[in-house]
């Protein structure tokens, strides 16, 4: 049993933690390496899927063309309606807001539009059919697409 026994030495040596970033101590205390090169963790790619929540909401491309009023004959119309609209049977009080009415309606929603709410104003008394109908007829040949 003695032969089998091993005395025991005390060691000196501590156990050594197998570290990359850490880096030996320069032989002045407090120093670090400077040369040490530093791990760069790659950034993960978004997909794009979070972020994309904003831009669903635009509208955008290229709209669908509507029949309008053309913008470059507007003073032709102008003139050529308060001719037309000069007429007896139209009151005085609605002249204006009919050029203006007919226009705009035809200019920002569509050419139906206009001639619509010529329609309206004839149902209504306020347009006799003559003067619709050569306003209707006039309208016609100032339309464009856009």
């Amino acid at each position: 049993m003695a032969a089998l026994a091993v005395p025991l030495e005390p060691s000196t040596e501590l156990p050594v933690a197998s570290r990359e970033d850490d880096a030996p101590e320069s032989p002045s205390t407090g120093t670090q390496n400077v040369f040490r090169q530093i791990a760069i963790k790659p950034v993960a790619k978004t997909t794009g899927q979070r972020r994309r929540g904003s831009r669903e909401k635009k509208g955008g491309g290229r709209q669908k063309q509507v029949k309008k009023l053309n913008r470059q004959k507007y003073l032709e119309y102008k003139y050529a309606a308060r001719d037309m609209l000069a007429d007896p049977g139209v009151p005085e009080e609605h002249r204006s807001n009919l050029l203006g009415q007919i226009w705009a309606k035809g200019e920002r929603i569509s050419y139906e539009a206009a001639l619509e709410y010529i329609e309206e104003k004839e149902a209504e008394g306020i347009l006799p059919a003559t003067v619709a109908a050569d306003l209707q007829r006039f309208l016609r040949r100032l339309e464009t697409r856009r």
